[in-house]
């Protein structure tokens, strides 16, 4: 969990703290994964009780909830997609 989350962070960041995020919550290395690595269907083929706990994790490491409109399959397609999701959602309100 980072101590102080800026307020400027950007997106190359934000995928960076997706690929820690991955890889503690399934225990998996992510040093192949990209931006454009699927995270359901083919990729990481992660399965809906795992899109929970991704999002959970996520909430937890930066300290902030999505609202619920924001958790759709299609918004965690990919961690490109999903960075900018969560730099809109928690940096740039």
């Amino acid at each position: 969990m980072p101590e102080q989350v800026k307020e400027n962070t950007s997106q190359e960041e934000i995928i960076e703290d997706l690929k820690s995020i991955i890889a503690e919550t399934f225990r998996i290395n992510t040093d192949q994964v990209d931006p454009e690595t699927k995270l359901f269907d083919g990729g990481l083929s992660l399965n809906s009780i795992q899109m929970i706990e991704l999002t959970i994790s996520i909430e937890s490491f930066y300290r902030k909830e999505f609202h619920p409109d924001i958790l759709v399959e299609d918004n965690f397609r990919n961690l490109a997609v999903l960075s900018a999701v969560i730099k809109k959602c928690f940096f740039e309100q």
